[in-house]
């Protein structure tokens, strides 16, 4: 599975790519935790499946322009009677000159009210993914909590890979600009997407500055600062991980740059 270069960041993202993503993810999650021992159900919720096939139909339903530039070629035709003495060949010059112009402005609307739409879309698109994967994701801490889950369990003598959270999966590390309150994760900051086969390792070295340095950066100036987790097998981490990457903009922010693989 080759490794390249994280492109979105450069090409807007339309809402079907987004809810798309989104619900990759959930069903790479969702089928994940009757597989890993112990593991908490992921409660993912189903919001954004529906979005998809909103977002398909709005686009066949951005406005027509040939009519705006047809109406504007019919009322030049209207006045053109005034201007024969002119002579007929700069009339009909002028007629098409202005029928062409009228036909650049018409398009040049509908382009714009095609692009206003597409971004409501596609806003709405974002704001779903967001409170289904991460208000629904099944572990959700605060970095204080997991440090000290992290201590208490990894004390004990374990077996490599046994450890706290030793499972396979993808996590996300987000910053607020306020503690979260009511569950609602969906107003980050910035945000890391990570994977691991051992995800608790993966996280802990990400906190204490083995791994993503902004991540390290926002510990270490005590920004409020929250671990979400999704458990998923070792051969679906790659395309979780993209997925997630997609659906919450995570190349826009602290994944910027990365590369990631594409199934």
């Amino acid at each position: 599975m080759p490794e390249v270069e994280n492109k979105i960041e450069d090409e807007e993202k339309s809402a079907v790519d987004i809810a798309t993503a989104a619900n990759v993810a959930i069903e790479i999650a969702t089928i994940a935790v009757d597989f890993i021992p112990g593991g908490k159900a992921v409660k993912l919720v189903s919001g954004v499946k529906k979005y998809a096939p909103v977002a398909k139909r709005m686009v066949g339903k951005l406005p027509d322009v040939a009519p705006i530039a047809k109406q504007a070629a019919d009322a030049l035709q209207d006045k053109a009677p005034d201007a024969i003495a002119v002579g007929a060949d700069k009339v009909k010059g002028a007629m098409k000159s202005a029928a062409d112009a009228a036909a650049d402005r018409g398009r040049a609307v509908g382009d714009s009210v095609k692009e206003s739409v597409e971004a409501r879309e596609r806003e709405k698109a974002r704001k779903a993914a967001r409170r289904a994967l991460l208000d629904g994701a099944g572990n959700q801490m605060s970095v204080v909590q997991f440090l000290q889950n992290w201590e208490i369990q990894n004390g004990a003598a374990v077996q490599p890979g046994d450890g706290y959270m030793g499972f396979s999966g993808c996590y996300v590390i987000a910053t607020y600009a306020h503690p979260v309150k009511k569950g609602d994760f969906s107003k980050f900051r910035d945000l890391y997407v990570g994977k691991s086969e051992n995800v608790g390792d993966s996280i802990f070295k990400d906190l204490t500055g083995r791994g993503n340095v902004d991540v390290y950066a926002d510990v270490k100036y005590k920004q409020c600062v929250y671990i979400l987790v999704y458990p998923c097998l070792p051969e679906k981490i790659d395309e979780l991980e993209a997925s997630l990457v997609t659906a919450l903009d995570a190349d826009r922010s602290y994944n910027r740059g990365a590369s990631v693989a594409i199934a």
